[in-house]
């Protein structure tokens, strides 16, 4: 069924007889621990008897620069052909954080048929765009990345989109395939942008009909435009999804469900969201 010993993934609680996993699955830059919500999820998920799985994959950390959401897929669909095998797994569950959002769906739209039965509850925390980002920052170096884009795209037409282009944020190789995957219009990272037609995002969004799916999405996400309005683009996800998605819209809360303001209690709702939705399972 695979090569299980190349790849690594945490799984708690420590000893355990369930037969339901929920995986997690973090963004750029994450490994284990990619939210502060993580433990208190992995708790909750422990009182439902649901196993909490964290997989550290060959994209995490630094790692996503040279990888692609096709590997990232693969090596999602080998632990889950995992925890058939040794863990007696008869459900699963897929948590996405940001990018790792994208994963999740292109995880369903490639894997097997045998893989996509065990799929009970899709969550998707923070779906935003890498292409448009948000914030002055972000802004400033519309210039910047426009010129690499066009340099990645040039290494690509010539064969070369395993070359590394640049260092992404300033401190991750990135090839010009990934690169352009994430910033380029259509590219295979690019599922979450408001200037997608109604038909490109039923395009990338279509598949997961049929499949009970969670958009969660923060109202004071530092990495969507403030200027963006979240609730419409977010109804229009659902509507992609099919008849079996929902949203949940969290007031005050970050990228991470962090509070943006004193008080705030996103992290909580989140977590008590998605343990409503492992119920239903």
């Amino acid at each position: 069924t695979g090569n299980f010993n190349a790849l690594q993934a945490f799984e708690s609680p420590a000893s355990h007889t369930y037969t339901r996993f929920v995986i997690f699955v973090g963004g750029l830059t994450d490994g284990l621990l990619a939210c502060p919500y993580v433990p208190a999820l992995g708790e909750a998920c422990d009182q439902e008897a649901w196993g909490f799985v964290q997989p550290l994959l060959s994209s995490s950390y630094i790692g996503y620069g040279t990888g692609s959401l096709d590997r990232d897929a693969s090596e999602l669909e080998l632990l889950v052909k995992f925890l058939v095998e040794h863990r007696r797994a008869t459900a699963v569950a897929l948590v996405g954080h940001s990018t790792g959002c994208q994963d999740v769906v292109h995880l369903l739209r490639v894997t097997d048929a045998r893989v996509r039965s065990l799929v009970r509850l899709v969550v998707l925390q923070a779906p935003v765009s890498d292409r448009q980002g948000g914030g002055s920052e972000w802004e400033a170096g519309a210039a910047e990345r426009a010129q690499f884009l066009r340099q990645a795209e040039g290494l690509i037409a010539a064969g070369k989109g395993d070359d590394i282009l640049t260092k992404h944020h300033g401190f991750v190789p990135i090839t010009a395939s990934r690169y352009a995957s994430l910033m380029g219009r259509g590219g295979p990272d690019d599922m979450f942008s408001s200037d997608l037609s109604d038909a490109e995002l039923c395009d990338r969004l279509g598949h997961l009909n049929g499949t009970r799916t969670l958009f969660v999405h923060s109202l004071a996400d530092e990495y969507v435009d403030p200027n963006m309005d979240t609730r419409a683009l977010s109804r229009r996800f659902v509507s992609a999804a099919g008849p079996k998605a929902s949203a949940i819209l969290l007031e005050d809360a970050r990228h991470n469900l962090l509070p943006a303001v004193e008080g705030a209690q996103a992290a909580q709702v989140f977590v008590k969201e998605v343990v409503a939705a492992l119920r239903e399972c």
